[in-house]
This record gives structure tokens, C-alpha cells and sequence, in this order.
């Protein structure tokens, strides 16, 4: 009778730690999932700058309704900060549409799906998914920072995220340089612009404002050495 008690109180107890372990693989599996989406959202926000529109992010726009003609208003509201804009502009010219390869359409829209941006709405119509919505908010905030004009003020950032968190410090990082941010010295980044609203509210959900420090600098010694570097 002892033993087959015993063998059920270890059954259960088996059953209730296997239950514990799903759920912790779960729950790193969903952080690491959002972790990767934030790096993703970053470097398809600098191809798109850099590289200019193409034709996966002019759907991903497209999809997204502004309530104007897509190729105008979006071109117009492209930050001339990054090296592509000025050739983006020409080839898109405000009184021009794009015109893209079928077949190119058809692979971007399948890369959209399969990234989870896009899906099949009703009448098998195309429609943003949460994450594409993220993905337009996402860079619209990025690109409205650097549209405004410089108020001629530096940003001083600087920052000492522990080794527990060392992904955070490298996604960190990218936002800056994402930001146009210059690297001064080790965890110490100089910019133009102030950081968004949006990714100083990432940093209260990830508890990392304690250890983020931002300074806005009007005169220095160094004015012109740090202009300079600002204009590399």
C-alpha cells in the first residue's frame, strides 16, 4: 500500500515537473522569438534606409493605408539623412509610380508570409498581421527622429548593461547606430538626435534605464572634434 502511494506522489511529482520544464522552454523560446523580431526590425529598418525601397518593403508599405498615394507620401517622409534617399527619389520621383517584376512580387509577398508580416485576409486578400503593423510603426517612429531638423545640441549616451543582459546591450547598440549615433569610446555614443519615445519606453520594459545614461550637451571644449565625427 506504501509503495503504491509512494509511486503515485512520484508520478505526480514527475508529471508537475514535466509541466514546469514545457513551460520554461515555452516562455525562453516566445523571449528569444521577440528578442530575434527586435533585431530583425532593425536591420530591415537600415537596409530600407540605406539601401532605399525595394520591392518587399513597398509592399509592406503599400499594405499599410495612409490615406494618400503611397509612392509620394512615403518617399517624401524619407529621412535625406542616409545615402540612398537622394537616388530613391529620383527613381521614385513624386510625379512617377514604381512598377516592379511580377515575379519579384510573388517572391517578396512569400517572404512576407513566411516571416510572419503579412497574411491571407478575407477574399484571399493581403493584410498586415500584428507583427507587419509593428514592423511600419517601427520605422516610421526611427525615420520621424531623423526628418526633424538638428536643433545643433549633441546627445551624449552612455551606458552599463550587466553581462546578464549583454543581448540587450548589443540590440541597444544597433538602435543607436540605427539613430545615426557615432561610437566615442567603449559604451559611450554621441548623436544628433534624441532617442524616440518608442525606444525610450523599451528601455523601461526591459529595466534597463538604471543602467542607460543620456545627456544633452549645448557647449563643449570639443564642439568642433565632436561635429566632425558626427559628420563622418
Amino acid at each position: 500500500m506504501n509503495l503504491i502511494l509512494c509511486y503515485s506522489i512520484f508520478r505526480g511529482f514527475l508529471k508537475y515537473i514535466i509541466i514546469f520544464l514545457v513551460r520554461i522552454h515555452f516562455m525562453k523560446k516566445a523571449k528569444d522569438s521577440r528578442y530575434f523580431f527586435q533585431r530583425r526590425k532593425i536591420s530591415f529598418t537600415r537596409r530600407l534606409f540605406e539601401q532605399g525601397l525595394n520591392t518587399t518593403s513597398y509592399i509592406l508599405f503599400a499594405l499599410k493605408d495612409f490615406g494618400q498615394d503611397f509612392s509620394q507620401g512615403f518617399l517624401n517622409e524619407l529621412p535625406n539623412t542616409y545615402p540612398g534617399f537622394k537616388l530613391m527619389k529620383a527613381m521614385f520621383g513624386c510625379s512617377s509610380k514604381k512598377r516592379f517584376k511580377k515575379n519579384t512580387v510573388k517572391v517578396s509577398i512569400f517572404r512576407l508570409k513566411k516571416q510572419g508580416l503579412i497574411r491571407e485576409g478575407k477574399n484571399k486578400k493581403l493584410c498586415l498581421t500584428d507583427k507587419g503593423k509593428e514592423m511600419v510603426i517601427y520605422i516610421k517612429d526611427r525615420y520621424s527622429v531623423l526628418e526633424k531638423p538638428w536643433d545643433k545640441k549633441i546627445r551624449l549616451i552612455v551606458f552599463d548593461i550587466p553581462e546578464k543582459k549583454s543581448h540587450f546591450r548589443k540590440w541597444f547598440r544597433e538602435e543607436l547606430v540605427l539613430l545615426k549615433y557615432k561610437l566615442l569610446q567603449k559604451s559611450v555614443y554621441i548623436g544628433k538626435y534624441p532617442i524616440s519615445d518608442d525606444l525610450y519606453q523599451d528601455l523601461i520594459k526591459r529595466n534597463l534605464l538604471e543602467n542607460v545614461h543620456i545627456f544633452t550637451v549645448e557647449k563643449s571644449d570639443k564642439q568642433k572634434e565632436l561635429i566632425s565625427l558626427l559628420r563622418e
